[in-house]
């Protein structure tokens, strides 16, 4: 290991920054002719001179002084090592013409060279000080001489003679150096402010240090606002500081790659990483380098931020137009304007036509037979000349099988790859008259809304009728509770009149839609095999003919279940379709149609599936929301009779509840807190009417003895298998002992007289008997809790 350390030891620093380059030259430049003169003089001085002179122990300061400076120049204090070796220099050239006396000529030399390395290495100010300070010596040595302290061996002349000639000879240098300078200073300036202007810096890695020296100008760039010359940092702390976190692995296998191909003479480095700067700002930068050598890497950094990053975005928006450019409905293709070549064409034309891009591409439509009538070409290109666009022109073209279409298309210039060309987009119209029949059948659907609206005006008519003779319909039970219900009957009818309304919004958007509609269908179809289609068709009939509904816990269930599994397929927005499908009953159609989620397409033909379903399910609305309009103006004829007709039907519980809560939402919105306990259950065959009746009279019940302040509670529980409860309590007074036994008498109430017959109650328990079925209460201080039993089967 030695013998690589003592090598490694010995080689002069690298730096890629010019100025400590070039001031590390120098350095040792000074340090080899030192070290040559104190040879030279030792060797050659007892040799040549007339007798020996005694041995002078300050040429030894020379060594010393080599190896201290070449310590100080490896730790990259280039300015202490050159102050050290020239001042070390300056005493041991001075004591010898102390020593001597008088201005020796070999003194004079070696100053005049200390004079220039100090300019080119320390500055102006260093070589200004070592010449007054070398004057300033030689005066002394002549005064020291004239008094005959000192005795020179070689008498001059006239020392003061040669000290004068000396001292111009200093100045003059001083000053020559000086102004040579600052013209090199100058240039070092411009030449650091077109690198900071261009946003290049330097930097130096040792592989063996793992230290990395960075130039002022990359220092600059990495947000560094005044910095002082080179900074030498570990390639540890670099990458903390100037490395985004995601970008640090890359940076450190770059730099064992390097390190690895040491030896390859055609290595370079060209990378692109993500820095940081001292304000946190990220910017992209740009490194060059390559081997100075064997264990120093060099090179440049640029900062290209701008550059970078509008390259992405031009990638970016080259890649989103070839995308719409693709994915269009409509046949695009894109010409020369010089010859109207082809260049490209999408899927869709080869769909429309059927020519694919081996028959289309570097031929006109002249070539391949596209036009039917080609003089109609002609007169459109010399219209496109004039007016630089065309918008929506009609002609006919030819398909490759022979076809004729009818079709619009438009056409404007556009420069791409640097090529003026002409963007072409052709619709087929021949599906225009089953638009317009679709448009006819909008107006039809319109004008039923219409005849709704009147239905309804007349129903409110109604219902201010039944205000005015509210106080009439007291005389019995049924017409006090249809006194109840006419502060809520209106939100009651607005309800299915809303739903009309929102579901033949969807209806109209549905149709026109519909070109567009007819396209998607075109090309699903399309796409899909036989047994795709088949799977497709039985889909949508299952749609159109579900009419479960689900409780919301139910159908969060089923939503989460078939989310997971979507998920599974890799298929986008797997919430939101499978919200859809399971809100049209077809949780199932994963395992019923596995084929319709297995394709590239998978996504679209479901979306399309579920549109055509929400139309069909929308027409239904409308139906079941007439149909209930009309039970209700039914009810309201005929609500003082009091039989069960009819057979019992399928009623979910909570469903016929939440019906009551909302008749009678403004009179309980403002003081009454409203809590459900709703159970999973199936529904029960029932009589749905006679059960909101006995809803209706425990609910309002309830609120009037809290004063419609309070909390009612309402739930639902299964009893064994073959049973259901509700639970219907409130936070009143409770009812009196007295009387608790007498409340399902007929005709006893504790009401003021008009506001109750005494039959609410007594009509409740007959319809839960006529049910099979069960009604009892417990009552206190804290409030009363009805219970209503009823059997599930009917």
């Amino acid at each position: 290991m030695m013998h690589l350390k003592i090598p490694e030891f010995l080689r002069p620093p690298v730096f890629s920054d010019a100025r400590k380059d070039a001031s590390v030259r120098l350095l040792y430049a000074l340090m080899l002719l030192c070290l040559g003169l104190m040879l030279a003089f030792r060797i050659l001085h007892p040799i040549l001179a007339d007798k020996p002179k005694p041995t002078y122990l300050s040429v030894y300061l020379i060594p010393l002084a080599v190896l201290v400076s070449h310590i100080l120049a490896k730790r990259g204090k280039l300015k202490a090592a050159a102050h050290f070796l020239i001042g070390l220099q300056w005493l041991m050239i001075f004591s010898i013409v102390l020593r001597e006396g008088g201005v020796q000529s070999i003194a004079f030399s070696f100053c005049m060279v200390l004079i220039v390395f100090s300019a080119l290495v320390l500055g102006n100010l260093a070589a200004s000080i070592y010449t007054i300070l070398s004057i300033l010596v030689g005066a002394v040595s002549v005064l020291l001489t004239d008094m005959d302290l000192i005795r020179p061996v070689y008498k001059a002349v006239s020392n003061k003679g040669i000290l004068l000639g000396v001292s111009i000879g200093f100045i003059m240098i001083a000053f020559l150096m000086r102004f040579a300078m600052s013209g090199f200073r100058k240039i070092q300036e411009e030449l650091a402010e077109v690198q900071r202007y261009a946003q290049i810096g330097g930097w130096t890695f040792n592989i063996r240090t793992n230290e990395i020296v960075l130039t002022e100008e990359f220092q600059y760039i990495l947000g560094e606002a005044n910095p002082k010359g080179s900074k030498v940092v570990s390639l540890r702390k670099f990458l903390d500081a100037h490395v985004a976190p995601e970008e640090e692995q890359k940076i450190v296998n770059i730099l064992q790659d390097c390190i690895r191909r040491k030896d390859d003479p055609d290595f370079s480095l060209d990378v692109v990483y993500e820095a940081i700067r001292i304000d946190g700002d990220k910017r992209f930068i740009h490194v060059r380098g390559k081997y100075k050598d064997s264990n120093t890497l060099f090179g440049t950094s640029q900062d290209i931020t701008e550059k970078f990053l509008a390259q992405e975005k031009l990638r970016t928006n080259q890649e989103l137009f070839e995308k719409i450019f693709q994915l269009s409905p409509y046949a695009i293709s894109i010409s020369r304007v010089k010859d109207g070549r082809y260049f490209d064409i999408n899927e869709s034309f080869t769909r429309l036509f059927g020519y694919t891009r081996e028959d289309a591409v570097g031929k006109t439509a002249l070539d391949i037979g596209l036009w039917v009538y080609p003089e109609e070409r002609k007169k459109f290109i010399e219209k496109i000349m004039r007016d630089g666009i065309l918008l929506n022109e009609e002609t006919f073209y030819r398909t490759k099988d022979g076809r004729v279409l009818h079709c619009e298309f438009s056409t404007r210039f556009a420069l791409i790859e640097g090529e003026e060309s002409m963007i072409n987009v052709v619709q087929d119209t021949a599906d225009r008259k089953e638009a317009e029949g679709l448009r006819v059948l909008n107006r039809e659907i319109s004008e039923q809304n219409l005849l709704i609206a009147e239905q309804k005006s007349e129903l409110e008519s109604t219902l201010l009728n039944l205000r005015k003779t509210q106080n009439q319909l007291v005389v019995s039970e049924k017409m006090a509770a249809l006194g109840q219900l006419v502060a809520g009957i209106a939100h009651e009818i607005n309800n299915p009149i809303g739903v009309i309304s929102a579901a033949n919004e969807t209806i109209r958007s549905h149709f026109n839609r519909s070109t567009e509609r007819m396209e998607e269908a075109f090309l699903i179809l399309r796409g899909l095999e036989e047994k795709g289609r088949d799977d497709l068709y039985s889909l949508l009939r299952k749609g159109h003919y579900h009419q479960e509904l689900l409780s919301p816990k139910e159908t969060r269930k089923r939503t989460k279940v078939l989310e997971t599994n979507l998920k599974e397929l890799g298929i986008e927005g797997a919430h939101s379709l499978a919200e859809e499908l399971v809100e049209a009953g077809l949780e199932n159609a994963l395992t019923d149609f596995p084929g319709l989620f297995a394709g590239k397409h998978s996504r679209e033909v479901l979306m399309y599936a579920l549109d055509e379903i929400q139309a069909a399910r929308s027409c239904r609305l409308i139906e079941i929301s007439v149909d209930r309009t009309s039970k209700i103006v039914y009810a309201l004829k005929n609500f003082s009779h009091f039989r069960s007709e009819g057979e019992k039907t399928a009623v979910h519980l909570y469903e016929s509840l939440e019906t009551v809560l909302t008749i009678y939402h403004n009179q309980l919105k403002t003081g009454v807190e409203i809590r459900k306990n709703y159970n999973e259950l199936p529904p029960i065959q029932a009589y749905p009417d006679d059960l909101l009746h006995v809803w209706t009279n425990l609910v309002y019940n309830a609120a009037q003895a809290m004063n419609f302040k309070g909390v009612l509670t309402l739930e639902i529980h299964r009893i064994g298998d073959y049973e259901v409860e509700v639970r219907i309590s409130d936070t009143g007074p409770g009812i009196p002992e007295s009387i608790a036994e007498r409340i399902f008498e007929p005709f006893f109430t504790t009401k003021a007289q008009g506001e109750g017959s005494g039959l609410g109650l007594d009509i409740a328990r007959r319809i839960v008997e006529n049910h099979n079925g069960t009604i009892r209460f417990d009552t206190s201080s804290s409030g009363t809790k009805f219970f209503i039993r009823l059997p599930m089967g009917g």
